[in-house]
């Protein structure tokens, strides 16, 4: 049985994936070691890519090839600009300590590798870069949800957004999105930009500690 075109994503970047896995990001929030004032810079940085991925799903609206995905889309905006922007707002209020005044510039570069790359390819790169941040997501997360020792509080409530049932069936309609995409868009380009994409947000998630 051959292969579908998410799992030949998942196979391609898997390394790239395992060094995303053991960011210090990942491996000190899922110890309960990360420091006060990064994690304000976490909240601060992550805050504006939220931003960023309203757009992408609003893009997605725009292109999506039927209705189904129209409206899950359109969702995802409305979810992101309300439950999300209020988490944050909320989150940042309550934290001990503020961000550092460069926080947001210093993590700037995931969104604009997912700005360019969803100009470049529309619907199939926005499907393609969600799928890969999104499976990277939901599979940290739920590692240090079962397995780790995360803080009370507004660090764990982000952490087990993202490993519930859900975010689960989110990533689940993302691969079914990439596996529906069109059979002459070359795999090539897929796996340029899930990797892409991977690789931005390693550099998003270093920029984290400054």
């Amino acid at each position: 049985m051959s292969r579908s075109r998410s799992e030949q994503l998942l196979e391609a970047a898997a390394p790239t994936m395992d060094r995303a896995l053991r960011m210090r990001f990942v491996m000190e929030v899922t110890a309960g070691t990360i420091g006060d004032a990064d994690y304000a810079d976490y909240l601060e940085i992550e805050a504006a890519f939220v931003e960023t991925a309203a757009r992408l799903h609003g893009l997605a609206v725009w292109g999506a090839p039927n209705r189904t995905a129209l409206e899950r889309n359109a969702r995802a905006v409305h979810a992101l600009t309300t439950t999300q922007a209020d988490y944050f707002r909320e989150a940042r209020a309550a934290w001990p300590v503020p961000a550092r005044p460069d926080a947001a510039r210093r993590g700037e570069v995931l969104s604009r590798y997912a700005l360019d790359v969803a100009r470049e390819g529309g619907y199939p790169a926005v499907m393609t870069m969600l799928f890969a941040a999104e499976s990277l997501y939901l599979t940290w997360c739920t590692r240090a949800h079962e397995r780790g020792t995360v803080p009370e509080g507004a660090m764990s409530a982000w952490v087990s957004l993202h490993a519930d049932q859900t975010f689960r069936d989110g990533v689940r309609a993302l691969a079914a999105e990439v596996d529906a995409l069109p059979d002459d868009l070359p795999q090539e380009r897929l796996t340029r930009w899930f990797t892409g994409m991977l690789e931005a947000e390693i550099a998003f998630h270093d920029a984290v500690f400054g």
